[in-house]
């Protein structure tokens, strides 16, 4: 994941995507990872992983073509830190070789401190 300042890649992080990543997210449960242009809505903590940043998915039109082929889009993607179980970062090196989340992005729970204090709701994240 590259993170900006001024349009400027200020730094690069890795991540872990949705267990079956190829393709287009279409509907709730199909472990892919939404694409395209979103914005943080808030901020979580949440009992399952130490924290997470809400995208705003499902948009609109996902839900329009998700309606269309009378399936349901799913929601709460979410950019997320590691389980409890890994909170220490123990794992990380497992956990960032690997996807597999529900369709979020995974990151460490350092970076997801650093992106906690630095990001605000409504900055803009393109996933591509």
């Amino acid at each position: 994941m590259y993170l900006y300042k001024h349009n400027k890649v200020q730094s690069s992080v890795p991540i872990s995507l949705g267990k079956n990543p190829i393709g287009t997210k279409e509907k709730e449960g199909d472990n892919k990872t939404p694409e395209g242009m979103f914005w943080i809505s808030r901020k979580l903590c949440s009992s399952k992983y130490y924290r997470s940043l809400c995208i705003s998915y499902p948009r609109p039109q996902d839900i329009v073509k998700a309606q269309a082929k009378g399936l349901n889009p799913g929601g709460n993607i979410t950019i997320h830190a590691q389980p409890k179980w890994n909170a220490d970062g123990h794992k990380d090196n497992y956990m960032l070789s690997r996807n597999w989340t529900e369709g979020c992005v995974a990151v460490t729970n350092k970076t997801m401190s650093q992106l906690w204090y630095a990001v605000r709701e409504g900055v803009p994240v393109m996933i591509r």
